[in-house]
């Protein structure tokens, strides 16, 4: 049930971000969104985890544990989050979360070379949807640039190395515990980031609407979700997130933000819909094999 949760976060809430950033990014600086959004998400982590389980803090030590979380922390934050909100501040934010949609093939791939052999219908679940994708980005309704389709693309990529660095070295900490430490390190590292760059101060309308807000939750559920999610799913399945995205955030920006969804993209999101339900499909099979 657990994994459920998980991964119905990762696919609304994960979804819902985007169109909100691109919002957020027209009034408020991308540094302080990074920084506000690390510091929000972390204050909200560490106080669930001084509620749930308190004496789990006295598990943290000055080790391998600790760097590898350090590392993960700043890859994640600020450099992933820090792309996304550059392009989502160029883009629309559905076709950021687009670009999104290579990580499943690239986990497929990249499990395939380290000798775990996907099934077929997994590769063929993927398969049918980063074609609808491929419609999805071929048909925009609105103008993209190379550049900001480049950058989210690199935070792609970091994403991607950032999760495989978490399940070769999964954390030995309570997942809550070291989500909080992780995230906890984007917020300094993106601190330290506005002591050496200039930004605009931070006022309390920056924080204090609902945007911000829910950015700043969001991504508290976020990583809580996707890091519980790294090491009990199968890649596939743990990247399917990248697939649905694209959807919520068509739905939402077309409800909320009043940005033009066409007919093509309509229909490539209901293909799109196959190839997960059959993915899905195949990783239940797998669990209950095993």
């Amino acid at each position: 049930m657990n994994n459920f949760i998980r991964l119905a976060v990762m696919w609304i809430v994960g979804g819902a971000i985007y169109p909100f950033l691109s919002e957020v990014t027209s009034s408020v600086d991308l540094l302080n969104i990074i920084f506000i959004r690390s510091v929000g998400a972390a204050a909200i982590l560490l106080t669930a985890v001084a509620l749930v389980m308190p004496r789990s803090f006295k598990l943290i030590r000055f080790d391998k544990q600790l760097l590898m979380l350090c590392g993960t922390g700043l890859i994640f934050s600020p450099i992933c989050s820090g792309a996304v909100a550059w392009a989502s501040s160029k883009e629309p934010g559905a076709v950021i979360s687009l670009t999104y949609s290579i990580l499943p093939a690239l986990a497929v791939v990249y499990a395939a070379v380290q000798g775990s052999k996907p099934t077929r219908n997994s590769v063929i679940g993927v398969a049918i949807a980063t074609l609808s994708v491929a419609f999805l980005i071929g048909a925009p309704s609105e103008s993209v640039s190379a550049v900001g389709i480049t950058v989210a693309f690199l935070s792609v990529i970091a994403w991607f190395i950032g999760t495989q660095i978490w399940i070769k070295y999964p954390p030995t900490y309570p997942i809550l515990l070291a989500t909080a430490i992780q995230v906890s390190i984007s917020a300094i590292a993106a601190g330290l980031l506005k002591l050496f760059i200039s930004t605009p101060a931070i006022k309390s309308a920056d924080i204090l609407n609902f945007n911000m807000i829910f950015l700043i939750f969001a991504l508290a559920a976020q990583y809580w979700a996707y890091m519980g999610l790294a090491d009990r799913v199968s890649p596939e399945l743990l990247t399917s997130f990248a697939f649905i995205n694209p959807l919520v955030a068509g739905a939402i920006g077309y409800v909320v933000f009043s940005q033009s969804v066409s007919q093509i993209q309509v229909i490539a999101g209901a293909i799109l819909l196959v190839g997960v339900y059959i993915v899905v499909r195949e990783d239940l099979k797998k669990t209950k094999k095993a």
